[in-house]
Protein backbone atom coordinates (compact mmCIF):
# COMPACT_ATOMS: atom_id res chain seq x y z
CA UNK A 1 0.00 0.00 0.00
CA UNK A 2 2.52 2.50 -1.01
CA UNK A 3 1.58 3.49 -4.12
CA UNK A 4 0.60 7.19 -4.84
CA UNK A 5 -3.10 7.90 -4.92
CA UNK A 6 -4.11 9.90 -8.11
CA UNK A 7 -5.08 13.30 -7.17
CA UNK A 8 -7.97 12.88 -8.45
CA UNK A 9 -8.83 10.83 -5.08
CA UNK A 10 -6.49 11.76 -2.67
CA UNK A 11 -7.58 10.95 1.01
CA UNK A 12 -7.04 13.05 4.48
CA UNK A 13 -8.27 14.58 7.47
CA UNK A 14 -7.87 17.47 9.29
CA UNK A 15 -5.38 20.39 7.38
CA UNK A 16 -3.61 22.13 4.86
CA UNK A 17 -3.73 25.88 3.30
CA UNK A 18 -6.35 27.96 4.82
CA UNK A 19 -8.38 26.29 3.05
CA UNK A 20 -7.74 23.23 5.59
CA UNK A 21 -7.35 23.37 9.29
CA UNK A 22 -4.30 22.24 10.45
CA UNK A 23 -5.42 18.91 12.09
CA UNK A 24 -4.26 15.29 10.92
CA UNK A 25 -4.78 14.20 7.71
CA UNK A 26 -4.22 10.39 8.60
CA UNK A 27 -2.01 8.29 5.64
CA UNK A 28 -3.95 7.69 3.06
CA UNK A 29 -3.57 4.49 0.60
CA UNK A 30 -3.87 3.74 -2.95
CA UNK A 31 -6.98 3.94 -5.48
CA UNK A 32 -8.87 1.64 -6.32
CA UNK A 33 -10.42 1.02 -2.70
CA UNK A 34 -9.69 -2.14 -0.92
CA UNK A 35 -12.16 -5.30 -1.44
CA UNK A 36 -15.56 -4.81 0.21
CA UNK A 37 -15.29 -4.04 4.19
CA UNK A 38 -18.82 -4.96 5.17
CA UNK A 39 -21.02 -6.95 2.73
CA UNK A 40 -24.85 -5.84 2.62
CA UNK A 41 -27.69 -8.24 2.16
CA UNK A 42 -30.89 -7.01 2.64
CA UNK A 43 -33.30 -7.79 5.71
CA UNK A 44 -36.17 -9.98 5.04
CA UNK A 45 -38.61 -8.86 3.00
CA UNK A 46 -36.06 -6.23 1.62
CA UNK A 47 -36.54 -2.58 1.78
CA UNK A 48 -39.20 -0.07 -0.26
CA UNK A 49 -37.04 1.10 -3.28
CA UNK A 50 -38.62 4.82 -2.97
CA UNK A 51 -37.15 4.97 -0.25
CA UNK A 52 -33.26 3.56 -1.22
CA UNK A 53 -33.45 6.52 -3.45
CA UNK A 54 -33.79 9.01 -0.49
CA UNK A 55 -31.32 6.98 1.70
CA UNK A 56 -28.59 6.75 -1.42
CA UNK A 57 -26.31 7.99 1.08
CA UNK A 58 -27.10 6.98 4.10
CA UNK A 59 -27.48 3.31 2.93
CA UNK A 60 -24.18 3.49 1.02
CA UNK A 61 -22.30 3.37 4.46
CA UNK A 62 -22.82 -0.01 5.05
CA UNK A 63 -22.77 -1.15 1.41
CA UNK A 64 -19.31 -1.56 0.68
CA UNK A 65 -19.27 -3.88 -2.62
CA UNK A 66 -17.41 -3.33 -5.45
CA UNK A 67 -20.11 -0.89 -6.56
CA UNK A 68 -19.24 1.50 -4.31
CA UNK A 69 -15.57 1.82 -5.33
CA UNK A 70 -16.51 3.44 -8.39
CA UNK A 71 -19.28 5.68 -6.35
CA UNK A 72 -22.36 3.30 -6.98
CA UNK A 73 -24.67 2.52 -4.76
CA UNK A 74 -26.25 -1.19 -4.40
CA UNK A 75 -29.37 -1.25 -3.51
CA UNK A 76 -31.33 -3.57 -1.46
CA UNK A 77 -34.56 -5.54 -3.06
CA UNK A 78 -38.42 -4.32 -2.25
CA UNK A 79 -40.84 -4.89 -0.05
CA UNK A 80 -41.57 -3.70 3.48
CA UNK A 81 -38.92 -2.96 6.15
CA UNK A 82 -39.38 -5.09 9.11
CA UNK A 83 -41.93 -3.51 11.28
CA UNK A 84 -40.10 -3.08 15.63
CA UNK A 85 -42.43 -2.58 18.69
CA UNK A 86 -41.40 0.06 21.46
CA UNK A 87 -38.95 -1.23 23.45
CA UNK A 88 -38.59 -4.92 22.08
CA UNK A 89 -35.08 -6.46 21.61
CA UNK A 90 -33.55 -5.88 18.84
CA UNK A 91 -30.46 -7.94 16.74
CA UNK A 92 -27.35 -6.12 16.19
CA UNK A 93 -26.49 -7.22 13.20
CA UNK A 94 -25.36 -4.55 11.16
CA UNK A 95 -29.03 -5.44 8.19
CA UNK A 96 -31.21 -5.12 11.63
CA UNK A 97 -29.80 -1.92 12.24
CA UNK A 98 -29.74 -0.70 8.99
CA UNK A 99 -33.81 -1.53 8.95
CA UNK A 100 -34.26 0.89 11.69
CA UNK A 101 -32.66 3.73 10.36
CA UNK A 102 -35.02 3.15 7.37
CA UNK A 103 -37.94 3.15 9.69
CA UNK A 104 -36.74 5.68 11.36
CA UNK A 105 -36.80 8.15 8.40
CA UNK A 106 -39.84 6.62 7.24
CA UNK A 107 -41.40 7.72 10.52
CA UNK A 108 -39.90 11.08 10.07
CA UNK A 109 -41.28 11.71 6.27
CA UNK A 110 -44.26 9.99 6.85
CA UNK A 111 -45.44 11.93 10.36
CA UNK A 112 -43.31 15.46 10.79
CA UNK A 113 -45.64 18.55 10.92
CA UNK A 114 -43.70 20.38 8.34
CA UNK A 115 -42.24 17.39 6.05
CA UNK A 116 -42.81 19.38 2.92
CA UNK A 117 -39.87 21.37 4.56
CA UNK A 118 -37.56 18.76 5.66
CA UNK A 119 -33.59 18.82 3.81
CA UNK A 120 -33.83 15.22 2.84
CA UNK A 121 -29.67 15.65 1.99
CA UNK A 122 -28.73 17.89 5.69
CA UNK A 123 -31.21 14.37 7.21
CA UNK A 124 -29.07 12.26 5.62
CA UNK A 125 -25.56 13.42 5.86
CA UNK A 126 -26.16 14.19 9.19
CA UNK A 127 -27.06 10.34 9.72
CA UNK A 128 -23.70 9.71 8.03
CA UNK A 129 -21.78 12.17 10.35
CA UNK A 130 -23.37 10.54 13.40
CA UNK A 131 -22.55 7.41 12.07
CA UNK A 132 -19.04 8.19 11.75
CA UNK A 133 -18.72 9.99 14.98
CA UNK A 134 -19.86 6.59 17.06
CA UNK A 135 -17.53 4.63 16.11
CA UNK A 136 -15.02 6.79 18.00
CA UNK A 137 -12.08 7.20 15.20
CA UNK A 138 -11.76 10.90 15.28
CA UNK A 139 -10.49 12.83 13.25
CA UNK A 140 -10.15 9.99 10.95
CA UNK A 141 -13.13 7.84 9.95
CA UNK A 142 -15.25 10.60 8.67
CA UNK A 143 -17.32 12.14 6.25
CA UNK A 144 -16.74 14.63 3.27
CA UNK A 145 -18.90 16.39 1.36
CA UNK A 146 -18.85 16.69 -2.36
CA UNK A 147 -17.09 20.35 -1.96
CA UNK A 148 -15.10 19.03 1.18
CA UNK A 149 -13.72 16.08 -0.75
CA UNK A 150 -12.85 18.34 -3.16
CA UNK A 151 -11.13 20.64 -1.41
CA UNK A 152 -8.95 17.65 0.20
CA UNK A 153 -8.24 16.54 -3.34
CA UNK A 154 -6.57 19.77 -3.92
CA UNK A 155 -4.63 20.26 -0.56
CA UNK A 156 -3.03 16.85 -1.37
CA UNK A 157 -2.54 17.83 -5.27
CA UNK A 158 -0.10 20.69 -3.93
CA UNK A 159 -2.40 23.26 -6.19
CA UNK A 160 -5.07 25.19 -3.94
CA UNK A 161 -7.66 28.30 -4.56
CA UNK A 162 -7.99 30.21 -1.35
CA UNK A 163 -5.71 32.92 0.32
CA UNK A 164 -2.36 31.25 0.58
CA UNK A 165 -2.19 30.48 4.93
CA UNK A 166 -2.66 27.89 6.89
CA UNK A 167 -4.45 28.05 10.02
CA UNK A 168 -4.51 26.52 13.47
CA UNK A 169 -7.21 26.75 16.31
CA UNK A 170 -6.95 29.18 19.55
CA UNK A 171 -8.29 29.77 22.25
CA UNK A 172 -8.84 33.57 23.07
CA UNK A 173 -10.50 35.24 25.83
CA UNK A 174 -13.73 35.59 23.77
CA UNK A 175 -14.06 31.99 22.77
CA UNK A 176 -11.98 29.88 20.06
CA UNK A 177 -10.43 30.94 16.62
CA UNK A 178 -8.16 30.28 14.42
CA UNK A 179 -4.89 31.48 14.04
CA UNK A 180 -2.39 32.17 10.89
CA UNK A 181 0.34 29.15 11.55
CA UNK A 182 1.51 29.34 7.98
CA UNK A 183 1.76 32.39 5.74
CA UNK A 184 2.27 31.02 1.94
CA UNK A 185 4.79 32.88 0.30
CA UNK A 186 3.41 34.93 -2.95
CA UNK A 187 0.41 34.16 -2.02
CA UNK A 188 -2.99 36.83 -1.84
CA UNK A 189 -2.28 36.64 2.06
CA UNK A 190 1.03 37.85 2.16
CA UNK A 191 0.53 40.55 -0.67
CA UNK A 192 -2.34 41.99 1.99
CA UNK A 193 -0.33 42.24 4.24
CA UNK A 194 -1.39 39.68 6.66
CA UNK A 195 1.57 37.90 9.68
CA UNK A 196 1.85 34.63 11.16
CA UNK A 197 -0.08 34.84 14.48
CA UNK A 198 -3.13 37.17 13.27
CA UNK A 199 -6.42 35.62 14.52
CA UNK A 200 -9.12 35.57 12.22
CA UNK A 201 -12.59 37.21 14.34
CA UNK A 202 -14.95 37.99 11.44
CA UNK A 203 -15.64 36.68 7.82
CA UNK A 204 -17.33 38.66 5.64
CA UNK A 205 -18.29 40.75 8.66
CA UNK A 206 -19.69 37.58 10.42
CA UNK A 207 -18.22 36.74 13.80
CA UNK A 208 -16.74 33.63 13.76
CA UNK A 209 -15.68 33.58 17.45
CA UNK A 210 -18.04 30.79 18.02
CA UNK A 211 -17.61 28.62 15.20
CA UNK A 212 -15.65 25.28 15.13
CA UNK A 213 -12.41 25.24 12.73
CA UNK A 214 -14.08 23.38 9.70
CA UNK A 215 -16.62 25.89 9.61
CA UNK A 216 -14.34 29.07 9.63
CA UNK A 217 -12.41 27.51 6.95
CA UNK A 218 -15.33 26.90 5.20
CA UNK A 219 -16.35 30.18 5.55
CA UNK A 220 -12.81 31.56 3.77
CA UNK A 221 -12.65 29.57 0.99
CA UNK A 222 -14.08 30.10 -2.03
CA UNK A 223 -13.74 30.32 -6.00
CA UNK A 224 -11.15 31.61 -8.12
CA UNK A 225 -11.32 35.18 -8.40
CA UNK A 226 -13.68 36.05 -5.68
CA UNK A 227 -12.91 38.16 -2.48
CA UNK A 228 -13.13 37.88 0.98
CA UNK A 229 -13.13 40.09 4.00
CA UNK A 230 -11.27 39.00 7.24
CA UNK A 231 -11.60 41.29 10.35
CA UNK A 232 -8.14 40.54 12.19
CA UNK A 233 -6.86 40.81 15.55
CA UNK A 234 -3.08 41.26 15.76
CA UNK A 235 -0.96 42.33 18.82
CA UNK A 236 -0.53 45.31 20.01
CA UNK A 237 -2.60 46.94 17.18
CA UNK A 238 -6.73 47.70 16.84
CA UNK A 239 -8.72 45.05 14.62
CA UNK A 240 -8.82 45.80 11.01
CA UNK A 241 -10.20 44.67 7.78
CA UNK A 242 -8.33 43.42 4.98
CA UNK A 243 -10.16 42.43 1.77
CA UNK A 244 -8.32 39.39 -0.45
CA UNK A 245 -8.88 37.88 -3.45
CA UNK A 246 -8.65 34.11 -3.41
CA UNK A 247 -6.96 32.92 -6.79
CA UNK A 248 -5.14 29.25 -7.55
CA UNK A 249 -1.59 28.82 -6.83
CA UNK A 250 1.17 25.75 -6.22
CA UNK A 251 1.99 24.99 -1.89
CA UNK A 252 6.10 24.99 -1.97
CA UNK A 253 6.01 20.79 -0.72
CA UNK A 254 9.60 21.37 1.37
CA UNK A 255 11.47 24.28 2.29
CA UNK A 256 15.13 24.48 3.32
CA UNK A 257 18.07 27.21 4.44
CA UNK A 258 21.04 27.47 5.56
CA UNK A 259 21.37 29.11 9.02
CA UNK A 260 22.98 31.67 9.18
CA UNK A 261 26.66 31.41 10.59
CA UNK A 262 26.56 27.61 10.85
CA UNK A 263 27.41 24.80 8.45
CA UNK A 264 23.68 23.11 9.40
CA UNK A 265 20.98 23.11 7.04
CA UNK A 266 16.96 23.03 8.34
CA UNK A 267 14.91 21.32 5.71
CA UNK A 268 10.71 22.12 6.08
CA UNK A 269 8.00 20.12 5.23
CA UNK A 270 4.23 21.39 5.57
CA UNK A 271 2.25 18.19 4.73
CA UNK A 272 2.91 14.87 2.99
CA UNK A 273 1.13 15.82 -0.18
CA UNK A 274 1.75 14.35 -3.31
CA UNK A 275 5.07 14.99 -4.38
CA UNK A 276 6.65 16.18 -0.89
CA UNK A 277 8.93 12.84 -0.87
CA UNK A 278 11.50 14.55 -4.15
CA UNK A 279 10.71 18.08 -2.39
CA UNK A 280 12.53 17.00 0.73
CA UNK A 281 15.22 14.62 -1.34
CA UNK A 282 15.75 18.08 -3.67
CA UNK A 283 15.83 19.95 -0.57
CA UNK A 284 18.88 17.60 0.91
CA UNK A 285 20.62 17.67 -1.94
CA UNK A 286 20.64 21.43 -2.38
CA UNK A 287 22.20 21.55 1.20
CA UNK A 288 24.71 19.21 0.37
CA UNK A 289 25.61 21.44 -2.46
CA UNK A 290 25.53 24.15 -0.27
CA UNK A 291 28.01 22.45 2.69
CA UNK A 292 25.39 21.15 5.17
CA UNK A 293 26.86 18.79 7.96
CA UNK A 294 23.95 18.49 9.88
CA UNK A 295 20.35 18.90 9.23
CA UNK A 296 17.49 19.70 11.53
CA UNK A 297 14.20 18.00 9.33
CA UNK A 298 10.74 20.54 10.77
CA UNK A 299 7.94 18.65 10.87
CA UNK A 300 6.07 20.71 13.13
CA UNK A 301 2.61 21.19 12.23
CA UNK A 302 2.71 18.51 9.77
CA UNK A 303 -0.81 17.21 9.77
CA UNK A 304 0.42 14.42 7.33
CA UNK A 305 -1.23 12.99 3.94
CA UNK A 306 0.01 10.40 1.49
CA UNK A 307 1.76 7.16 3.43
CA UNK A 308 3.73 6.70 -0.11
CA UNK A 309 5.42 10.28 0.55
CA UNK A 310 6.28 9.14 4.19
CA UNK A 311 7.90 6.10 3.27
CA UNK A 312 10.27 8.12 0.98
CA UNK A 313 11.06 10.77 3.14
CA UNK A 314 12.02 8.54 5.93
CA UNK A 315 14.28 6.78 3.47
CA UNK A 316 15.79 9.36 3.10
CA UNK A 317 17.08 9.46 6.23
CA UNK A 318 16.78 5.64 7.34
CA UNK A 319 19.99 2.87 5.96
CA UNK A 320 17.41 -0.02 6.06
CA UNK A 321 14.94 -1.79 7.99
CA UNK A 322 10.97 -0.87 8.67
CA UNK A 323 9.56 2.20 8.56
CA UNK A 324 6.16 1.43 9.89
CA UNK A 325 4.08 -1.62 10.57
CA UNK A 326 0.33 -1.83 9.58
CA UNK A 327 -2.23 -4.00 10.92
CA UNK A 328 -5.77 -4.60 8.54
CA UNK A 329 -9.01 -5.71 10.16
CA UNK A 330 -7.98 -9.20 9.73
CA UNK A 331 -5.30 -9.17 12.34
CA UNK A 332 -2.80 -9.27 9.60
CA UNK A 333 0.55 -7.75 9.88
CA UNK A 334 2.87 -6.02 6.96
CA UNK A 335 6.01 -4.78 7.49
CA UNK A 336 6.29 -1.40 5.38
CA UNK A 337 10.48 -0.90 4.39
CA UNK A 338 12.51 1.45 3.74
CA UNK A 339 13.78 2.50 0.33
CA UNK A 340 17.11 1.83 -0.60
CA UNK A 341 19.67 4.93 -1.63
CA UNK A 342 18.91 7.65 0.86
CA UNK A 343 20.78 10.81 0.55
CA UNK A 344 21.17 11.64 4.66
CA UNK A 345 20.97 7.87 6.31
CA UNK A 346 24.53 8.51 8.10
CA UNK A 347 24.49 12.45 8.74
CA UNK A 348 24.22 14.58 11.86
CA UNK A 349 20.31 14.91 12.37
CA UNK A 350 17.22 16.02 14.25
CA UNK A 351 13.92 16.11 14.01
CA UNK A 352 11.07 19.16 15.37
CA UNK A 353 8.33 18.29 16.43
CA UNK A 354 4.87 19.06 18.22
CA UNK A 355 1.33 18.46 18.87
CA UNK A 356 -0.07 19.43 15.48
CA UNK A 357 2.87 16.63 14.00
CA UNK A 358 0.39 13.79 12.85
CA UNK A 359 -0.21 10.54 10.98
CA UNK A 360 2.40 10.73 8.46
CA UNK A 361 4.57 13.02 10.24
CA UNK A 362 4.28 10.79 12.47
CA UNK A 363 5.52 7.75 10.99
CA UNK A 364 8.31 9.41 9.59
CA UNK A 365 9.23 10.77 13.37
CA UNK A 366 8.92 7.03 14.59
CA UNK A 367 10.66 5.34 11.62
CA UNK A 368 14.04 7.86 12.62
CA UNK A 369 13.78 8.00 15.87
CA UNK A 370 13.55 3.94 15.81
CA UNK A 371 16.41 3.44 13.78
CA UNK A 372 18.45 5.84 16.45
CA UNK A 373 19.15 8.09 13.87
CA UNK A 374 17.98 11.18 15.32
CA UNK A 375 16.90 12.82 18.52
CA UNK A 376 13.17 14.57 18.52
CA UNK A 377 13.20 17.85 20.05
CA UNK A 378 9.74 19.37 20.86
CA UNK A 379 6.50 18.19 22.31
CA UNK A 380 4.63 14.65 22.56
CA UNK A 381 3.03 14.36 18.62
CA UNK A 382 -0.77 13.85 17.93
CA UNK A 383 -1.00 10.07 18.21
CA UNK A 384 -2.82 9.21 15.69
CA UNK A 385 -3.33 5.61 14.42
CA UNK A 386 -5.36 4.70 11.26
CA UNK A 387 -4.51 4.34 7.35
CA UNK A 388 -7.04 5.98 5.74
CA UNK A 389 -9.09 4.43 2.79
CA UNK A 390 -11.28 6.62 0.61
CA UNK A 391 -15.04 5.52 -0.65
CA UNK A 392 -16.92 7.48 -3.01
CA UNK A 393 -20.88 7.88 -2.69
CA UNK A 394 -23.24 8.34 -4.82
CA UNK A 395 -23.41 12.16 -5.04
CA UNK A 396 -20.05 13.20 -5.08
CA UNK A 397 -19.47 13.10 -1.23
CA UNK A 398 -17.31 10.29 0.26
CA UNK A 399 -16.11 8.22 3.31
CA UNK A 400 -12.79 8.06 4.76
CA UNK A 401 -12.64 4.91 6.34
CA UNK A 402 -9.55 3.40 8.90
CA UNK A 403 -8.63 0.37 7.13
CA UNK A 404 -5.64 -0.47 8.90
CA UNK A 405 -4.12 0.19 12.15
CA UNK A 406 -0.14 1.54 12.39
CA UNK A 407 2.67 1.39 14.22
CA UNK A 408 6.33 2.34 14.46
CA UNK A 409 9.27 0.88 13.43
CA UNK A 410 9.22 -1.48 16.87
CA UNK A 411 5.92 -1.98 17.17
CA UNK A 412 4.83 1.20 18.80
CA UNK A 413 1.47 2.24 19.42
CA UNK A 414 0.98 5.83 18.30
CA UNK A 415 -2.94 6.04 18.76
CA UNK A 416 -3.85 8.86 21.36
CA UNK A 417 -0.59 8.14 23.35
CA UNK A 418 1.66 10.24 20.63
CA UNK A 419 5.91 10.18 20.07
CA UNK A 420 7.38 11.33 23.04
CA UNK A 421 10.30 13.68 22.16
CA UNK A 422 14.11 12.60 23.32
CA UNK A 423 14.15 16.17 24.06
CA UNK A 424 11.14 18.22 25.94
CA UNK A 425 10.39 21.87 24.68
CA UNK A 426 7.27 23.32 25.00
CA UNK A 427 7.24 26.94 23.25
CA UNK A 428 5.26 29.55 24.71
CA UNK A 429 2.60 31.30 23.13
CA UNK A 430 4.43 34.45 22.48
CA UNK A 431 7.02 32.37 20.81
CA UNK A 432 7.52 32.21 17.01
CA UNK A 433 8.63 29.45 15.18
CA UNK A 434 11.34 30.42 12.79
CA UNK A 435 11.07 28.73 9.30
CA UNK A 436 13.84 28.55 6.30
CA UNK A 437 12.68 31.46 4.47
CA UNK A 438 12.96 33.47 8.21
CA UNK A 439 16.55 32.77 8.05
CA UNK A 440 17.29 34.00 4.87
CA UNK A 441 17.16 37.68 6.01
CA UNK A 442 18.64 37.35 9.88
CA UNK A 443 21.99 37.71 10.97
CA UNK A 444 23.50 34.53 13.44
CA UNK A 445 23.02 36.98 16.04
CA UNK A 446 19.01 37.76 15.51
CA UNK A 447 18.47 33.48 15.23
CA UNK A 448 20.48 33.03 18.51
CA UNK A 449 18.04 35.72 20.22
CA UNK A 450 14.34 34.00 18.66
CA UNK A 451 11.90 32.91 20.64
CA UNK A 452 11.96 29.55 19.04
CA UNK A 453 13.23 27.83 21.78
CA UNK A 454 12.27 24.46 19.70
CA UNK A 455 14.63 25.19 17.07
CA UNK A 456 17.51 26.68 19.32
CA UNK A 457 17.36 23.71 21.11
CA UNK A 458 17.77 21.15 17.74
CA UNK A 459 21.15 23.14 16.83
CA UNK A 460 22.37 22.96 20.47
CA UNK A 461 21.50 19.01 20.19
CA UNK A 462 23.12 19.09 16.72
CA UNK A 463 26.59 20.17 17.67
CA UNK A 464 26.72 16.73 19.90
CA UNK A 465 25.86 14.70 17.10
CA UNK A 466 28.15 16.14 14.68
Amino acid sequence: MTEPLDPAVASGGDTAPVEEPTAPLAPVVPAPPPPPLVRFSPPKGGVPRALVAVLAPVLAIVMFTAGLATGQVISPSGAPAPSVAAGSPYPSDPDAQLALIVQAWRELQDNYVDAGKLDNQSLAYAAIRGMTDAIGDTGHTMFFTAAESKAMDQSLSGTFVGIGVQVVSVDLKAGTGVKIGVLIPKTPAEEAGLKRGDVVVKVDGTDVMALATDAIVSKIRGPDGTAVTLTIQRAGAANFDVTITRRKFDLPLSSWAMVPGQDVAMIRLDSFASGSGKAVTDAIAAAQKAGAKGIILDLRGNPGGYVNEAIIVASQFVPDGVVYQSTDRSGTSTDNNVIDGGLWTQGPLVVLANGDSASAAEIVTGAIKDAGRAQVVGVKTYGTGTVLGRFDLADGSSLRIGIERWLTRDGYPIWHEGIVPDVAVTLPATAVELYPNDLLDLTAAQVAASTDAQFLKALEVLKTAK
